[in-house]
């Protein structure tokens, strides 16, 4: 009996010890709780997509994003996810307290051995690893990960953890988050996945990476059938949907990439705008979860892309097509043209490129001369050569193929685009009035001192701001959507708008809206004065350098312009309700080169592929539209003419042209400032007489003068002779 009673001081003490430890080990686990506190969320667990849609506000464009992250809550996915991820990674979801000991003590004894025994974390935990820690395996983020999970289970509604953890975890194809896995796995939104899908999507949740389900679903098939099994046994699903339940089929992944095309150009430029608009970065943007609905017409985008894919097929090199198309009471961007392939060329032809306008820029002047006593009735010297009085220095301009008209017209100048009596018209109002007016109507002084001393002539030659005469014909440097712009303020009758992509951005599963543009608009000319512009734009189309254009069918406005050395081609025109700018360029080696005989023609002008490309996107984009009349003319305000006597400083001195042509442009003549003045008074020739294919002749332009070649009323892949005699038409 005694013999036993000695080890009772050692059983004591050994009670003693353990119990120490438990209270000790309590006490630790108390001071660690109670100092543990719920950290703030990673960034990257909190960053969410934000999407660009199309004007319905429904149909998206592309992402900007770090991670491919959109949350959802949880009535916003379907049963069969719920119950899928709970058999699939821990069964006792709704009954433990957020971790398990099992699972924590077999994770603690692998860290210790050097030996990492993944799995049996608890739902909570996995959570809390993905959204406030990291993935390092270390004794301390475990411990972390322990105290945390236990005061999110009780902070946390079940359901609230659950929506979150399927809102972090990782499923292959750069998809974080149940719905963007659910999109680019199935193309649907997560609250319509079936059990099929959801087991799948359940089976990839621990190795997301090991194969792409759509090529090697043998890969996930075991973890599938655990995965249904482990449904049925929970009472998620009877034995009998089981047993229908089969691997789903999996849409293929875009290899190419999500911006191929025209999507590219929508989100770049979009990206542009909502990075100024909303004043963030882009870390903001591509974590911020905001929702763009943007102004472009998933209709007319295809129309444009259709339009411009309808040329001919025999392109030379390097040859570049542009269109945007504006809605004149908004300014919102319906559609536009960036390029064949974003990925391919991110350049954008459209919103980048500076290409002269050539005689697109004449009805500034137009407006200009209006605005100060000029009418449309007054007549200007027609005859080629002309010369222009130019502070006392000869400025000679021929007209193209030099047509002599005699005296004419304001009228019969805008509709046969005559370079000397817009030249003239340009002297008597002043170059300083002519940019004046473009740049109100959305015309923006563009070039750079960076870009015009590059040395690259694919950029600009020269802006607004340089004051040269030869501007009135077209050599400043110009943007195919500012173009667009002005034409916009002509047809809302002289009302400019902003120019933008984006109508609304809400942010949020609440969408909460957080930026609206404004589309008031403000008067920049006076009604009568575009009323009477529009009117004389008109008979561009009726008749003149932009006959093409009535095959709209509908009452239409626009002027034609042709470079010179045929480097670009333009038709920009409008309808009260509709107004779209088309360029054609050519730019090889940042070099912008002629663009020469193509689809049957000698030389592209702008009353021929530029005006059917526009004619061919308008009526697809006004199909099913009213018919709207342009405002009818009233009184021009009463000023006193101007004489012709305040035209701005002389142009450069002459130089040898760059090996785009020109390096200002210009219209079919050349300048020269050797010539005498005089002003020619034969009577006008007839266009069958001429070469229409001619172009402008060899001599030396400076500043050169954008060519203004007549152009068919018929289709442009027909000949190239004019209806109408004594023009010089686009």
């Amino acid at each position: 009996m005694r013999g036993w009673t000695r080890f009772l001081p050692s059983i004591r003490l050994l009670v003693v010890g353990g119990l120490s430890i438990i209270i000790a080990l309590c006490v630790l686990f108390s001071i660690g709780y109670a100092a543990t506190d719920v950290p703030e969320p990673n960034i990257e667990a909190t960053g969410q997509t934000s999407t660009a849609y199309f004007s319905d506000g429904k149909t998206p464009i592309g992402q900007y994003k770090v991670q491919d992250r959109k949350s959802v809550k949880i009535d916003e996915i379907s049963e069969p996810m719920r119950k899928a991820a709970i058999a699939a990674e821990d069964t006792s979801f709704y009954e433990n307290r957020g971790i398990s000991i099992k699972g924590l003590s077999r994770a603690v004894v692998g860290v210790v051995t050097n030996q990492y025994a993944g799995g049996g974390s608890t739902i909570t935990q996995q959570y809390v690893k993905n959204f406030y820690l990291t993935n390092e395996h270390s004794l301390d983020r475990k411990v972390k990960e322990m105290f945390i999970s236990l005061k999110i289970d009780q902070q946390q509604s079940k359901d609230e953890i659950l929506a979150n953890y399927l809102n972090t975890i990782y499923l292959g194809r750069r998809s974080y988050g149940i719905e963007v896995a659910s999109q680019n796995y199935f193309d649907k939104p997560a609250k319509d996945l079936d059990v099929s899908e959801s087991a799948l999507l359940a089976a990839m949740i621990q190795r997301p990476g090991a194969a792409d389900p759509a090529d090697n679903p043998e890969a996930y098939q075991d973890r599938f059938d655990y995965v249904v099994k482990s449904m049925t046994d929970e009472g998620f699903i009877t034995e009998e949907q089981a047993a229908k339940v089969k691997m789903p089929e999996v849409k293929k992944a875009d290899k190419e990439g999500s911006l191929k095309g025209q999507t590219g150009y929508m989100w770049d430029f979009v990206r542009r705008e909502a990075l100024n608009k909303l004043d963030i970065d882009e870390a903001q943007l591509d974590r911020g979860g905001y929702n763009i609905t943007t102004t472009f017409d998933k209709d007319r985008m295809k129309a444009a892309e259709k339009a411009v894919k309808n040329l001919p097929s025999d392109q030379p090199e390097g040859l570049q097509a542009g269109l945007v198309s504006i809605d004149p009471d908004s300014g919102g961007i319906e559609a536009f043209y960036g390029g064949k392939n974003y990925l391919d060329q991110a350049f954008n032809a459209s919103t980048q490129s500076h290409v002269q306008p050539g005689s697109t820029f004449k009805p500034f002047a137009l407006v200009a001369g209006l605005e100060n006593g000029v009418r449309l009735t007054d007549r200007y010297p027609g005859n080629s050569p002309t010369a222009i009085d130019n502070q006392g220095t000869p400025w000679m301009v021929d007209n193209f193929a030099d047509a002599n008209y005699g005296p004419v017209t304001l009228l019969k100048a805008t509709q046969s685009s005559i370079n000397t009596a817009y030249a003239a018209l340009n002297a008597q109002v002043g170059t300083d009035k002519t940019i004046d007016a473009a740049v109100r109507a959305g015309v923006s002084p563009n070039c750079t001192e960076k870009e015009k001393n590059s040395g690259n002539t694919g950029q600009c030659s020269y802006a607004l701001d340089d004051i040269y005469p030869s501007v009135v014909l077209g050599t400043a440097s110009v943007k195919p959507i500012d173009m667009a712009t002005a034409y916009s303020t002509f047809a809302s009758n002289g009302i400019k708008h902003e120019t933008h992509s984006i109508s609304k951005v809400t942010q949020g599963t609440e969408d909460e809206e957080v930026y609206k543009p404004e589309t008031k608009g403000k008067r920049v000319f006076d009604k009568a004065v575009m009323a009477e512009t529009s009117y004389a734009l008109q008979q561009v189309v009726n008749g003149g350098s932009g006959g093409y254009a009535a095959n709209l069918g509908r009452p239409a406005a626009g002027k034609t312009g042709t470079t010179t050395d045929n480097t670009a081609a333009w038709f920009s025109g409008y309808t009260p309700n509709l107004a779209t700018s088309v360029v054609l360029y050519r730019e090889v080696d940042n070099k912008q080169k002629s663009i020469g005989a193509y689809g049957g023609r000698g030389q592209v002008t702008g009353g021929s592929f530029p005006a059917q490309v526009w004619t061919d996107y308008m009526q697809q984009a006004l199909e099913g539209e009213k018919v709207v009349q342009f405002p009818e003319r009233g009184e021009l305000p009463e000023k006193p003419k101007p004489k012709n006597t305040n035209a701005p400083a002389p142009p450069p001195q002459p130089k040898a042209p760059s090996e785009n042509g020109s390096d200002n442009g210009g219209d079919g003549g050349d300048t020269k400032t050797k010539a005498p003045i005089d002003t020619p008074s034969e009577k006008p020739k007839d266009d069958e007489d001429k070469d229409k294919d001619s172009g402008s002749d060899d001599k030396k332009p400076e500043p050169s003068i954008p060519a203004d070649p007549p152009t068919a009323t018929d289709p442009p892949n027909g000949n190239d002779e004019g209806s109408d005699k004594g023009s010089d038409k686009d």
